[in-house]
């Protein structure tokens, strides 16, 4: 109950505190329209027009989302229509244009703000209204001048490059948005993969013994000693199997930048002690020092290997993990057994190696797997990773 009321009372907090933060940003933008309306009242009629064009597009630009340079735009252009010019003193705007370089620049605002931010289409349809608009009001004072075509052609010429620039300007940080949008998206699906993997390699390989150690007591019987080592065994399994989703949690509610988890070929021998009838391990002291990395990758491709053998071939008779290095061509980490498959094959998987191959490709590295042929039943799965020597 106090965790309910702590949230509902956060709940409320936060509630509040927008709704006065949405308070002073209207009583702001009142403000500084009734400021903007202010040299209003010292002249003609007629300034009343652009005066509450630009008072109306801030407003919008304050206070609405990229959707309002379409009303902007569509006031701005019936303003330029309706504005008539000083009654009774023709080619005079006077204080008229006190307004134009404001409603101007609040107009590129809300072009930039369309393009950038509006979905789609409505995008270019935003953005071409807003650039509309900011071209044309140049006109509702030039075609009141003397001379109106030559002013006409000077305020269009002086209005085209800032419009251009909002568009481009919008559009440039569109893309921006769009590549951390993009970037973020990569990096929570390099995270899942991440956790994918770990579950696959780690707690999969542990579950799978687990299954085959409980299979095979159901089809014969042990005495209660042979039953107690079993026992032991799944234990044993199954705490490294939770140990292993720890760590994985761990891994993701650490910081960003924390240190992936990495395993060592040293550990492979830890590794092969969880079989019943531990396979031969070949070749690891006889090798240098090599990359974290290549290790790590070196270890899943034998920890999946030996994953598919318990799965495909739990009665094999021999399984051998063999370490080689070779100046120039890397590390080379094979495990072969001797079959024969499993005579009822578990239904689903399979994603392993090619989870593995993608990781291997990463590194410049490659996997192999098939079956022996020739040199008799069994299957080999070989991983060949550069060590850059």
């Amino acid at each position: 109950m106090s965790t309910r009321r702590a949230a509902a009372g956060t709940g409320l907090a936060t509630g509040t505190r927008r709704m006065a933060a949405s308070t002073r940003r209207v009583t702001a933008t009142a403000a500084a329209a009734l400021l903007l309306l202010g040299p209003a009242p010292f002249g003609p009629w007629p300034v009343w027009l652009p005066a509450l064009a630009a008072a109306a597009v801030l407003a919008l630009t304050a206070l609405g989302g990229p959707a309002a340079v379409c009303w902007a735009a569509g006031l701005s252009l019936a303003a330029d229509l309706g504005y008539p010019g000083y009654v009774g003193d023709t080619g005079r705007n006077g204080l008229a244009l006190l307004w134009m370089p404001v409603e101007y620049a609040l107009l590129l605002v809300l072009t930039v703000r369309a393009v950038r931010r509006l979905p789609g289409r409505r995008a270019w349809w935003g953005g071409a209204l807003g650039a509309a608009a900011g071209l044309v009001l140049p006109l509702r004072f030039a075609l009141r001048q003397p001379h109106p075509l030559d002013a006409s052609v000077a305020g269009l010429l002086a209005a085209a490059v800032p419009v251009a620039a909002a568009v481009a300007t919008g559009r440039y940080l569109r893309r921006q948005d769009e590549r951390r949008a993009r970037a973020v998206a990569d990096a929570r699906r390099e995270q899942r993969l991440a956790v994918a993997g770990d579950l696959h390699d780690y707690v999969a390989h542990e579950l799978t013994g687990i299954l085959l150690e409980v299979q095979a007591a159901r089809l014969g019987g042990h005495d209660e000693a042979e039953n107690a080592r079993l026992l032991a065994r799944l234990e044993a399994a199954g705490q490294r199997a939770l140990a292993s989703m720890d760590h994985t949690l761990d891994a993701l509610r650490a910081p960003d930048g924390a240190a992936h988890r990495r395993h060592t070929l040293a550990e492979l021998p830890s590794l092969l002690s969880h079989f019943p009838t531990p396979p031969a391990l070949h070749g690891l002291p006889a090798l240098p020092a090599l990359p974290p990395a290549v290790e790590d990758a070196a270890y899943r491709a034998v920890l999946e290997a030996l994953t598919n053998v318990r799965r495909h071939a739990p009665a094999a008779d021999r399984v051998t993990v063999t370490l080689t290095h070779t100046p120039g061509r890397g590390l080379t980490a094979t495990v072969t057994d001797g079959g024969p498959a499993h005579p009822h094959p578990r239904p689903g998987g399979g994603s392993g190696l090619d989870a593995l191959r993608t990781r291997l490709a990463t590194l410049g590295g490659e996997l192999t797997a098939g079956p022996l042929g020739p040199a008799g039943p069994g299957w080999r799965v070989e991983a060949r990773i550069p060590t850059g020597d």
